[in-house]
């Protein structure tokens, strides 16, 4: 019979870093005992814990450690471990009104009664907060313990209340030093323990090497949707559908564990993967994540490093990549650089002269248009779909522009086009979009002839069709794609189906949709569909969720300017970080641009918290500050705290100068994912503000059942 699958909680791996080596030693010998049977009671060593019908105790000298387990699953969830004069404090749960009633450990604890979603009931007005003093004194013996380096004990150990924890300067202790402090000092309970995900031990001995500091952190586990579409249609192309934090991610990265590992006992050999992210920020994430999920199918360097077979990068530098390898000389082209282009090639279609007269239809035909709608018409329709000339943008699909074209419109358009591409190459500048043209070109004329065994595309919905072409060509099969899409995150959606991107990308049949949502609480979710409710091609199926996380509806503030609303969302994300007992750099602040974002960060700062604005090239997650920055930079990450700010008429949405009906509907159906994207980050906190002088029509649609207004 097959040992059971350990997992364990957060809140467990900081209960074992407390252990004495001896008794860590004995944990792991407990839990190789455990793999082969967890729930057969023996003597006063295993026994099932009074009010719980699956969960269980093991008894080490003084110590127990508590476990559920899932039978059918076969499946053991490590919970605690401690003394056992403290830890069954933590499972005093009151869930049961009689001795003889039982209930099961699992998410469902987690789930809150209506009150709780409302404490403001219960606050006393002008009630003046009491400052809490922190359940044990922080010795040099018990911060080395939580592996606290000594340099940072000193600072730590003058803390005497929870109040001075929260606000210790970063640069004495970093975030996550002070997490594992805030772990150690507070314990989870049961319901937040079954809130908490479940992470896998792929070997009880990890445990060790976690306490010493060689291993940095666990994967988490599958759930019964996920583990299957690991393994699910291997031989593709196949597609996972989810909403926000469906975990479509994590999905991939195990799809890769399985294709090693499937691949390897086929054949003997490591498969060639191109596995790429949305953004730079999530490779290094990717990378991490693979070289724990892959240790025990791959003998990996000393370093841990991947092997040469696998890479991980976005399409755009891979595409950048190709270029460089073909010899091709050029820069990219910025915005300033592409307006400039524009102008030129306006100014090209001009008639200034007798003989012009051709020129007068052209100029004609493309006056009203603006220069941004040009320069996006260029991004994704014409290099988006790879038009390589006249005939191809004149039957190309323009779903969700907003102004229709006529015949002699495109032809001008294309003549512009034209114009501003020539341009832009004789500085030796292409745009990425003429990037990826480039690439597409030298991989189909087996100009760059190296493929990949597989090809696994996370964040699809994000690329433009000539991309993802891009992707399917450089599979060795088209057997081998995997994408990942959520259709209503996408910042860029063009209204296309997968099957016209590229004559081998039909995932009919081969589609599947992730319904359980790890990020958000079921709160926040439910608050944020309505944003995207009134658009034409929302995904309702997709939103269709469950939730492993409870807690409070949003909130909205209507302020008084922008020095109350910078007042407001100081005090939110330092009361919500106390909350949750995080340092207040888990909050992340979501502007509509820079030209509020450095004010506000600025503001922030002046309250006495650590607050910098970022732009989506400068954005650094490890950096120990709440981090103020654009809707489109934050797009795939996700934070406990999230405030979208100044969500505000003319800001978001932001101003357009479109007069066309179908141009401005689009240009609002646009803004709607933005203002979606930026909300769906948030996973237990999240805050809306805005001037109400000047409110955003967007709030308007927000239903007074899902979101609380202050």
């Amino acid at each position: 019979m097959s040992t059971w699958q350990i997992t364990q909680k957060p809140a467990y791996v900081a209960d074992f870093v407390e252990l004495n080596k001896n008794l860590q030693q004995a944990v792991v010998s407990a839990l190789q005992e455990l793999e082969q049977d967890p729930i057969t009671t023996r003597g006063n060593t295993i026994k099932k814990m009074k009010g719980f019908t699956n969960v269980y105790r093991y008894r080490l000298g003084d110590f127990r450690l508590l476990y559920a387990a899932e039978l059918d699953a076969r499946m053991i969830q490590l919970l605690a471990i401690g003394p056992r004069s403290s830890v069954y404090q933590r499972f005093d749960f009151p869930g049961w009104d009689a001795p003889d009633t039982a209930v099961e450990f699992g998410p469902e604890l987690a789930a809150k009664p209506d009150w709780m979603e409302h404490p403001e009931w219960f606050q006393p007005e002008q009630q003046e907060p009491q400052k809490e003093k922190l359940p044990r004194k922080l010795t040099p013996a018990l911060l080395t313990k939580w592996r606290v380096d000594p340099q940072y004990h000193d600072p730590l150990m003058r803390c005497l209340y929870e109040d001075d924890l929260l606000n210790i300067p970063e640069n004495k202790v970093p975030p996550e030093v002070l997490g594992r402090v805030m772990d150690g000092l507070y314990p989870a309970t049961v319901d937040q323990l079954a809130a908490q995900p479940d992470q896998v031990l792929f070997e009880p001995e990890d445990l060790l090497r976690y306490a010493e500091g060689t291993l940095t952190g666990f994967l988490l586990r599958l759930d019964k949707q996920q583990e299957p579409l690991t393994h699910w249609a291997l031989s593709g192309p196949t597609l996972v559908k989810g909403g926000p934090g469906s975990g479509k991610s994590t999905v991939a990265l195990y799809r890769l564990r399985e294709i090693v590992a499937h691949h390897l006992a086929e054949t003997g050999e490591i498969p060639t993967i191109l596995f790429t992210t949305y953004t730079n920020a999530l490779i290094n994430a990717s990378e991490s994540l693979l070289r724990q999920l892959l240790g025990d199918v791959l003998e990996l360097d000393k370093q841990g490093n991947l092997p040469k077979e696998i890479r991980i990068t976005t399409l755009h530098k891979t595409a950048q990549w190709i270029a460089r390898r073909s010899g091709e000389k050029f820069s990219m082209a910025y915005d300033h650089h592409r307006q400039q282009a524009l102008q030129t090639a306006r100014s090209a279609l001009q008639p200034r002269q007798m003989g012009d007269a051709a020129k007068i239809p052209l100029a004609n035909a493309i006056a009203d248009l603006r220069d941004d709608y040009l320069l996006a018409e260029f991004d994704w329709v014409i290099e988006g779909q790879n038009c390589q000339n006249e005939a191809d943008y004149l039957e190309a699909n323009r779903n969700g522009r907003g102004i229709p074209f006529t015949k002699t419109r495109r032809q001008a358009v294309w003549q512009l086009y034209t114009h501003y591409r020539q341009t832009l190459l004789e500085q030796n500048l292409y745009t990425w979009g003429h990037l990826i043209q480039f690439a597409l070109a030298q991989v189909q004329s087996g100009d760059f002839s190296q493929r990949w065994d597989y090809v696994l595309v996370d964040e699809a919905q994000d690329l433009p069709p000539a991309a993802l072409a891009l992707a399917v060509e450089l599979c060795r099969e088209p057997s081998g794609v995997f994408l990942t899409a959520d259709a209503n995150q996408s910042l860029y959606n063009r209204s296309f189906r997968w099957g016209q991107v590229h004559e081998n990308l039909n995932v009919q049949g081969r589609t599947r949709i992730l319904k359980r949502n790890y990020r958000s609480t079921r709160q926040i979710a439910a608050a944020a569909a309505d944003i995207m409710r009134p658009v034409p091609d929302f995904d309702e199926e997709a939103m269709v969720q469950e939730y492993v996380h409870v807690g409070l509806p949003p909130l909205i503030y209507a302020a008084s300017g922008s020095e109350d609303q910078a007042r407001w969302i100081g005090q939110q994300i330092y009361e919500a970080a106390r909350k949750l007992r995080l340092p207040v750099n888990a909050a992340t602040v979501l502007v509509y641009s820079s030209s509020v974002g450095q004010p506000l960060a600025e503001a922030l700062s002046q309250q006495g918290l650590p607050a910098k604005f970022m732009n989506s090239s400068q954005f650094d997650l490890d950096e120990p500050c709440i981090k103020v920055t654009t809707l489109h930079a934050a797009k795939g990450l996700e934070f406990p705290i999230v405030v979208v700010a100044y969500v505000e008429a003319g800001r978001l949405p932001r101003d357009t100068e479109a007069t066309e009906p179908e141009e401005i509907e689009a240009h609002l159906y646009e803004q709607r994912r933005l203002f979606f994207v930026g909300c769906t980050r948030a996973m237990r906190h999240l805050f809306i503000t805005y001037d109400k002088q000047v409110p955003s029509p967007f709030i308007a649609d927000l239903n007074s059942e899902h979101w609380q207004t202050v």
